[in-house]
C-alpha cells in the first residue's frame, strides 16, 4: 500500500473494458465521493470542492493523461470505491478529491493515489506548495515511513499526489507507477525535510 494513505474498502473489485468505460467509471465513483465535501475555509489557498455528480473536465483530462502514462508502462487504471485519504495539510480538508488505483498484481491493496481539483491553475499551484511544505514539515513527515517517496504533480488546475515507500510496497511495478505519474504535468518540488 502507498505510504501515508488511509484506505478503507467499501466494495468488491471493479473492472472496465476499454479506455472510455474505464475513465467513465472512474469519474462516476469519484464524482460521488467529491459530492461529500464542503466549502474551503475563508482565506484558504485552495478552491472549494465540486458538488457535482461527475468530475469536472480538468479531472477528466488529468485521468486521461494518467491512463495513457500507466498503459505505456503496462499498468491499468481502475475506479475505486475505497476511501483514500493521504496525509495532507488542514487547508485540504474540503478540497475535492478523486481517489483512483493502479492495479498492482503483487499488491492488490496498493496503487492508490489522489487527484485534487481546484478552481484554476493558480489555486492548484498554491495548494501544491502548501501540500509540499506540509509533507516536508514535522507534523506531515511523521505520518509517512522514513523511506517515503512522493510524486506531486500539477496538471492544469489539478494536483496528483502519490506517496509510496519502497520498503512497504512489495509489488515490483510500484516504481513504474511512480514513474508514470511523474510523467504527467509538472513537478511540485518537495522541500528537503
Amino acid at each position: 500500500m502507498a505510504a501515508g494513505l488511509t484506505v478503507g474498502d467499501r466494495s468488491g473489485g471493479a473492472g472496465a473494458a476499454g479506455r472510455r468505460t474505464l475513465v467513465a467509471g472512474l469519474l462516476a465513483v469519484a464524482g460521488l465521493l467529491a459530492g461529500c465535501a464542503g466549502a474551503a475555509p475563508a482565506g484558504s489557498p485552495v478552491a472549494p470542492p465540486t458538488a457535482q455528480p461527475t468530475a469536472p473536465p480538468s479531472v477528466q483530462e488529468t485521468l486521461a493523461q494518467i491512463d495513457g502514462a500507466l498503459r505505456a508502462r503496462g499498468l491499468v487504471l481502475q475506479s475505486t470505491r475505497t476511501e483514500v485519504r493521504p496525509a495532507e495539510p488542514p487547508s485540504f480538508a474540503d478540497v475535492a478529491r478523486w481517489p483512483v488505483q493502479a492495479l498492482l498484481p503483487d499488491e492488490p491493496g496498493g496503487g492508490y493515489f489522489v487527484v485534487y481539483a481546484f478552481a484554476d491553475a493558480d489555486l492548484a499551484a498554491a495548494g501544491g506548495r502548501d501540500l509540499a511544505a506540509y509533507v516536508a514539515s514535522g507534523p506531515g513527515r511523521i505520518q509517512f515511513p522514513p523511506d517515503v517517496r512522493f510524486v506531486l504533480r500539477q496538471v492544469g488546475s489539478t494536483l496528483v499526489f502519490y506517496p509510496w515507500s519502497p520498503a512497504s510496497s512489495p509489488d515490483p511495478k510500484t516504481p513504474d507507477l511512480a514513474a508514470a505519474l511523474a510523467s504527467v504535468g509538472t513537478e511540485v518540488p518537495i522541500p528537503p525535510g
